[in-house]
């Protein structure tokens, strides 16, 4: 087996309390993580000027035909707050961030839906500019739109900031892209990602606001029962390897949300600059103290780390429609997973604040947990079931498609 894939992947049934009947529990409490059905009348998709796309692509980019394949899905707002916040929001020149706009959908019906002004104006311009209505993809300038774009953002996060609707401007900037399908991602994997169309940039702070798809990356660190490990911790080729433990990170009580709730070793949000190993490499060191070389050695076959195993799962991302308890920041969530198998005698330690504790969950503990507890933050179940689930530490695994699907649903894309 290559040292890149996990040696516990192949154990299947180590002993934990799960057995066949509790799978459509988890069914129900992954399902119950959704909110794309229940909340979706509630929204109003967000659409950007696009002409580079075309509708006989088969990219999986959401767009109709003839004049409409002009534009794509990025997004979607409450239309509540729309009303009430978003058309209330102006640039320095006091023209309208955004406008309230129909388009006709895939099946000929016009259908409401959110726009940038300085969409609006730049087609209206390159209209002007050749004497004719319609475009046809000629002189777009995207990156010139592109810096538009990202500075009206930027009022919009400078607005929600004034109408305390959020706290503070975050570090990091999230890629506005086209709404893909779910099928599509699962297939195009983590190098896929960091060749996606970027359309604009937006402040982390503001993307639950629009519905902009929030991408986070995952590292497990994982161990290997002591007795069936070797000097260096990692387990011995000619026994079957057992899981003792995988250890999850206690947010800090100052996080914005979920504070004090458990996580996966690291989670981290997906920034626009970096790509989504070297994302994981930045937030394993800040948040959990974890080597670099574990990581970067081991994902480009420059050396092997002789006590760590590290395997590279986001090829098979998860997909999930998530929303805060009220309903609002309906946002698209993409979660890519890493593993790493660590030595025995290691610890993670807290580096930058935004972990408060590390425990090793034990197999059992953890099941228990995704099945009754409280104390993982919800979005995580997935996460980490999905973890058990590639290892082979689940049982009635006879049911496991179900959960595969339920935790790769297909998306919510409200115009296209």
């Amino acid at each position: 087996m290559s040292q890149k894939t996990s040696k516990c992947a192949s154990y299947a049934g180590a002993a934990t309390t799960t057995s066949s009947s509790h799978i459509p529990s988890l069914l129900k409490r992954i399902r119950a993580l959704d909110k794309s059905a229940e909340l979706s009348q509630r929204y109003t998709a967000l659409v950007l000027f696009h002409p580079c796309c075309s509708s006989n692509s088969d990219n999986g980019i959401n767009v109709t035909s003839a004049s409409d394949s002009l534009y794509v899905a990025v997004g979607h707002a409450e239309t509540s707050f729309i009303n009430s916040t978003l058309i209330h929001c102006k640039n320095e020149d006091g023209d309208p961030i955004f406008v309230k706009d129909k388009l006709s959908n895939e099946f000929g019906v016009m259908t409401e839906v959110l726009r940038l002004h300085v969409d609006l104006q730049t087609q209206k311009d390159m209209n002007q500019s050749q004497g004719r209505t319609g475009y046809n993809g000629d002189g777009y300038n995207s990156a010139k739109l592109f810096q538009k774009r990202t500075s009206a953002f930027e009022h919009v996060t400078n607005h929600l900031l004034t109408k305390c609707v959020i706290s503070r401007k975050h570090a990091d900037v999230y890629p506005i892209c086209p709404f893909v399908k779910s099928s599509t991602i699962d297939r195009s994997g983590g190098s896929e990602h960091d060749k996606k169309v970027v359309l604009a940039h937006v402040n982390r702070s503001t993307a639950p606001y629009l519905g902009i798809d929030c991408v986070g990356v995952h590292l497990h660190c994982y161990v290997c029962r002591h007795e069936e490990a070797g000097a260096t911790g990692s387990c011995d080729n000619n026994k079957k390897p057992t899981i003792k433990g995988v250890w999850l990170a206690k947010r800090a009580p100052t996080k914005s949300h979920h504070p004090n709730y458990w996580d996966s070793t690291v989670a981290g949000g997906q920034p626009a600059n970096l790509s989504l190993i070297d994302n994981t490499v930045k937030e394993a060191q800040e948040e959990a103290g974890v080597p670099a070389e574990w990581i970067q050695n081991e994902s480009t076959n420059t050396t092997i780390t002789p006590n760590t195993i590290f395997s590279d799962h986001t090829h098979d991302p998860l997909t999930m429609t998530t929303a805060k308890p009220d309903g609002t920041c309906l946002k698209r969530s993409v979660y890519y997973s890493c593993d790493l198998q660590v030595p025995h005698d290691w610890t993670p330690t807290p580096v930058d604040g935004e972990v408060s504790e590390f425990k090793l969950y034990s197999m059992k503990e953890l099941d228990e947990e995704l099945l009754f507890g409280n104390s993982v933050r919800p979005a995580m179940r997935v996460v980490l079931l999905d973890f058990m689930m590639r290892h082979g530490v689940l049982m009635g695994e006879q049911n496991s498609n179900e959960l595969r699907d339920a935790m790769r649903q297909e998306r919510l894309i409200l115009w296209r």
